[in-house]
């Protein structure tokens, strides 16, 4: 958990562990790269065909045959991507495929950095602590002990 930084009341030390800030970002900026076996996996998962998973949830314009690469809707990110208040979540994370599986969040990240940024307008000093201000850092700290517990 954050602890406020006696020195600079507008930081907090950066001891926060946790797998995902659910930020959402990686899931805008990239598109998951899939096999056979992953799209069988999730259609599955959704109940359809592997036919039309590929037609609904894959983008045609990926031209290498055997991997598909998920399809992505304007402005919006990945085509599973949904968002609840400021988190964004994985409509397939029980299935989610494996480039997906294998992201590290992390503070030293820069896709971790804009999306802290971006959804609770808070920044990472050059000494490694979350800065903003106490309103945005407690709401920050509230959710992250509430979905690391």
């Amino acid at each position: 958990m954050a602890t406020v930084n006696i020195d600079n009341p507008a930081c907090t030390e950066n001891n926060i562990s946790s797998s995902c800030f659910r930020c959402g970002e990686c899931c805008t900026r990239y598109q998951a790269l899939v096999e056979e076996a992953e799209i069988q996996r999730i259609a599955d998962y959704l109940g359809i065909s592997t036919k039309k998973f590929k037609i609904e949830y894959t983008d045609p314009r990926w031209p290498i045959q055997g991997k598909f690469l998920l399809s992505h809707r304007d402005n919006i990110g990945c085509i599973f991507l949904i968002q609840h208040d400021k988190e964004f979540l994985c409509s397939i994370h029980a299935v989610k495929p494996h480039p997906c599986q294998d992201w590290t969040a992390a503070l030293s990240r820069k896709e971790c950095r804009h999306g802290l940024s971006k959804v609770w307008n808070l920044t990472i000093s050059d000494t490694g602590e979350i800065c903003g201000t106490e309103h945005d850092k407690e709401a920050f700290t509230k959710h992250i002990t509430s979905i690391s517990a």
